[in-house]
């Protein structure tokens, strides 16, 4: 017998980056939906109040702290059932061209802010009759770009410990899915590339994917990567370099 979705009843979730793009759409629609979700990010304190929403300011590139921050918020709000790592940033510059301050913002946000939140809540959610856990990745993952080597290089990261964790709770009702996102028309991404996936069509996508419990949700264009992957690498080397 097939499991409902983790978002099939209200609950407690925990949303990373819920202020702008892709997350500012999920945690409207999770609300809409009737489920309470923690808002965690700097800009959240700044959020317009809304029933069910609980912003929590916080500084995600403080690793340190964040695994006694989760443990807070689980004692608060002992339903909370679903983490969703949503926070990203992106420059899109060489590796020489960046700063040491910009590549260690990226890997922090991008991949060891994630493990540390999942790491701190993954005993709670498995406890959980429909808890998930939910990693935003992207076709970078696959194909990395010229000019934002690092942020290629921390999706492929957060990917490869999607599959990983995936595996260790194999057995368990726990969830875990990948969201391979293909450009998405968001704040990060302003002025580069065209044809991009709107921000409300992304967060539908995965919302979608979610109550069918998809372990991994390839939104978009994504779709074909496993295809051109496995037939024509050096046409997605060419088509994702430029980003």
């Amino acid at each position: 017998m097939s499991r409902p979705s983790p978002l099939a009843k209200p609950t407690t979730i925990l949303l990373t980056g819920g202020t702008s793009g892709i997350g500012a759409v999920l945690l409207s629609r999770l609300l809409d939906r009737g489920h309470t979700v923690l808002a965690l990010s700097r800009g959240a304190v700044h959020l317009p109040a809304r029933a069910g929403l609980v912003p929590v300011g916080a500084d995600l590139t403080d690793l340190p702290e964040l695994p006694g921050l989760v443990a807070g918020l689980l004692a608060d709000h002992p339903a909370l059932s679903v983490v969703i790592n949503n926070a990203a940033v992106q420059h899109a510059l060489e590796l020489t061209a960046s700063t040491p301050a910009q590549l260690i913002e990226e890997a922090a946000l991008n991949l060891t802010a994630p493990a540390l939140i999942v790491q701190a809540a993954l005993p709670h959610l498995m406890r959980q009759p429909q808890g998930a856990v939910v990693n935003l990745s992207s076709g970078l993952a696959t194909f990395p770009k010229q000019a934002g080597g690092l942020y290629s290089a921390t999706k492929a990261g957060l990917s490869s410990l999607t599959t990983s964790l995936r595996w260790q709770v194999e057995g368990t009702p726990l969830l875990v899915s990948e969201v391979v996102l293909p450009l998405v028309d968001t704040p990060m991404t302003a002025g580069r590339g065209a044809r991009k996936l709107t921000a409300e069509r992304a967060a539908e996508a995965i919302l979608r994917g979610l109550d069918a419990r998809r372990p991994v949700i390839r939104v978009g264009a994504a779709r074909a990567l496993p295809l051109i992957a496995a037939l024509a690498p050096w046409l997605g080397r060419r088509m994702l370099r430029g980003g």
